[in-house]
């Protein structure tokens, strides 16, 4: 007979879909008319980012846009100038259909080579790799008591349960916001006349649950290289705190008792000069927020079951519980060296540090979260005639990064980018950088607990006990569990603990104790 038991479905977040695509690219930039000829390549870049998804049908379908910039110098003049130009890429991978997902994107170049091909012509070759992380959540179903009380009397059945904190409810959306911002200046920067490089990172800040909305708050950090205008043209650099944003998400039917995390991925971000002298950056970002709200609570799972009356059957499996997710906000140094050479720079102008084949996972045993991958630094320097050249320089990383976070299993959806970084210039013209580096992003807890699935009773057959008797002597030793010694005596826990005196779950010493035989 199939006991009758009362359950619950409980959302365990898992990783659907995980999978690398790779997207080659080979495109020839022409020069305006109003640029000066190609007299040497200084460097090429290609930054990729996905502008836009949506899943239907089973199918994740995208939109990659790889921006490629080309920095060179002509032949009569040491200034640099640079050329730039989008391709956009239509993509789709195979999502298995379910309930609501969310979408993580983790976008590398995996190389990109520049020539000239003419005065006027470059031809650049490259490749990106995306990698696509779906979440989702399964709802798994949890046993966590019995039918009514008057059932369980004629049955005899016991149960033991254990109390666990779970996600109950959990709501995710995404949205896409843009912003502005128009930079001042000042009198201490010279006039822009060319912007040479500009990137930026999202630093998400608090986000918490305010009267049934989710409210987060952020900033966009920007790094801008740019040529100066004026009687004396020079290369100037800029780290800025722009774009402060404050965002009011709609997720239905939260309340206070839902805690919230959100991730911010930069989609696309532009800067350029304004104003009659030039002396304003106006700033454009768009930025894709990745929101989720759950509420959590404490369950009793039913670890166990027996009957003092029937021969008792139970199956069980491995359950996944999953905790709140954690915001990560981690930092950790990175260092690199670049020799002198034969030709060691006079001057430096700007320094610029990006990461390459970054890998993040958890060591949830240890409490840890390892990140590994490659810093790419790449130093623009300068000889005394003023022409420019890049020195560039790939060095190893791996760090172990401890977290106040334990589970058995941790899903981590992070990103790593370089927060800051700086330079010495040794008297040999040798240079040692070190780079601060930024891990934000969400961790998944998940704990294993073994829990019943199904409970089955043959009321044709008895326990195997001695029934012809009220009381039995049992030696029990300090360490053991009374749910145990119940169980293979198949009388119950509240009547050995009455008997003997006993307040806790576990024997405190080791004791001859009195079993009431219990039909």
């Amino acid at each position: 007979m199939e006991c009758k038991t009362q359950t619950e479905f409980l959302p365990v977040t898992e990783i659907i879909l995980d999978e690398v695509q790779e997207q080659d690219f080979a495109q020839s930039l022409v020069l305006p008319d109003y640029d000066p000829e190609i007299f040497r390549v200084i460097c090429c870049t290609a930054d990729a980012s996905v502008t836009d998804y949506k899943i239907s049908g089973g199918k994740l379908s995208y939109e990659l846009k790889v921006l490629i910039r080309v920095i060179y110098c002509s032949e009569d003049s040491p200034a640099l100038h640079c050329v730039s130009q989008n391709n956009v890429y239509s993509k789709t991978a195979d999502v298995p259909e379910g309930s609501e997902s969310s979408v993580y994107f983790h976008i590398k170049t995996d190389y990109q080579n520049c020539r000239a091909t003419g005065k006027r012509r470059l031809d650049v070759r490259g490749a990106v790799s995306v990698r696509i992380r779906v979440s989702a959540e399964r709802m798994q179903e949890i046993i966590c008591g019995i039918g009514n009380d008057e059932d369980s009397e004629n049955t005899g059945l016991q149960i033991k349960q254990r109390p666990v904190t779970a996600v109950s409810e959990m709501k995710r959306t995404t949205r896409n916001i843009t912003l502005s911002e128009d930079v001042d200046l000042g009198s201490s920067k010279p006039p822009i006349e060319a912007i040479l490089r500009c990137s930026a990172r999202a630093v998400q800040g608090e986000c918490s649950v305010i009267a049934g909305k989710l409210v987060l708050r952020g900033e966009i950090i920007a790094d801008i290289l740019y040529r100066s205008g004026g009687e004396e043209p020079s290369l100037q650099s800029m780290h800025l705190s722009i774009c402060p944003y404050s965002q009011i998400i709609d997720l239905e039917g939260i309340d206070e008792t839902y805690s919230g995390t959100a991730d911010a991925q930069i989609i696309s971000f532009d800067a350029k000069p304004s104003g009659n002298d030039m002396r304003t950056l106006s700033c454009t970002a768009e930025v894709r927020l990745i929101c989720a709200a759950c509420k959590t609570r404490s369950i009793p799972i039913v670890t166990d079951a027996y009957s003092t009356r029937a021969v008792c059957t139970c199956e069980s499996e491995e359950l996944k519980i999953s905790a709140a997710p954690v915001a990560l906000s981690e930092s950790f140094t990175c260092s690199a060296a670049i020799g002198s050479g034969e030709n060691p720079p006079e001057q430096i102008y700007d320094l610029h540090c990006h990461m390459k084949n970054v890998s993040i996972s958890s060591i949830a045993e240890q409490g840890k979260i390892r990140v590994c991958g490659m810093l790419c630094s790449s130093v623009l320097t300068g000889n005394a005639e003023g022409y420019a050249s890049v020195l560039e320089r790939e060095e190893a990383f791996e760090e172990l990064i401890p977290v106040s976070i334990r589970a058995d299993e941790l899903l981590v959806f992070a990103s790593a980018e370089p927060s800051d970084c700086s330079y010495h210039l040794g008297a040999d013209g040798s240079l040692s950088i070190k780079c601060s580096v930024k891990l934000c992003g969400t961790a998944y807890p998940i704990t294993r607990s073994a829990g019943l699935t199904s409970i089955s009773l043959d009321q044709e057959k008895a326990p195997a006990c001695d029934r012809d008797c009220a009381l039995r002597l049992y030696y029990g030793t300090a360490g053991e569990a009374v749910w145990d010694i119940a169980k293979r005596c198949s009388t119950k826990v509240s009547a050995i603990m009455e008997e003997n005196g006993i307040t806790g779950d576990v024997l405190t010493k080791s004791e001859m104790l009195l079993i009431p035989i219990v039909i």
